[in-house]
């Protein structure tokens, strides 16, 4: 019963689980609390069973990754909303999907005009996935010729007031031209400084205690 509920229940907030996890959240959860109120469930009972159920919820998911066709059974599959710029009502329908939940999801991800849509997919986990027509598509640095650095996490040049010199060491700097760069941002003790670091730009970024 629980999987039917979850398996064909809405896809909303109270839907964005697909039905198997659904059925195994509420199952485990009414499993683990039953002791709770009843003292006579046996707590050794109750843990052989929810193994169980985690085993069969770990072989279910093994499956679905394994054959598509069982995956579309247990967990549903995505319904097209929106093809080609065109509204399909009976997927819509089909999906018990109104129209302002639809534009509610889109607003989220900053597309404010059903106009800049060319399809639009519901997913089994109950979310909207949006892919604009071209003319609205962002602009990337590879469409403008820009090059652009890498990305890559910060590195650390000064914590605290302190050096971090193995870090300095590893970029091929050294004290002298750390502080010759934070005297150029008009930084003239290390030690006023909580945080310094350096990206992959070569750009400084510095924070005074």
């Amino acid at each position: 019963m629980l999987y039917i509920t979850g398996r064909f229940i809405p896809h909303r907030a109270g839907g964005q689980y697909g039905g198997f996890d659904f059925t195994f959240f509420w199952m485990m959860g009414g499993l683990i609390a039953a002791p709770l109120f009843d003292s006579n469930i046996n707590f050794n009972n109750t843990i052989i069973v929810a193994i169980t159920i985690f085993i069969t919820h770990y072989l279910i998911s093994y499956l679905s990754i394994k054959s598509r066709t069982f995956a579309r059974v247990v967990h549903g599959k995505a319904e097209i909303l929106i093809l080609k710029g065109q509204i399909q009502k009976k997927n819509m329908l089909k999906s018990l999907f109104p129209i302002e939940m639809l534009l509610a999801q889109m607003r989220e991800i900053d597309v404010s005009n059903i106009a800049e849509v060319d399809t639009a997919i519901l997913e089994t986990g109950g979310r909207v996935s949006i892919l604009k027509k071209g003319e609205y598509a962002p602009v990337t640095p590879k469409d403008m010729n820009i090059h652009i650095v890498e990305g890559g996490l910060p590195v650390i040049l000064v914590n605290d007031g302190k050096i971090i010199d193995r870090n300095l060491k590893s970029l091929g700097y050294d004290r002298k031209w750390l502080k010759d760069e934070l005297l150029k941002c008009g930084v003239s003790d290390i030690k006023s400084v909580y945080l310094a670091t350096i990206d992959r730009a070569g750009e400084i970024y510095y924070s005074m205690m």
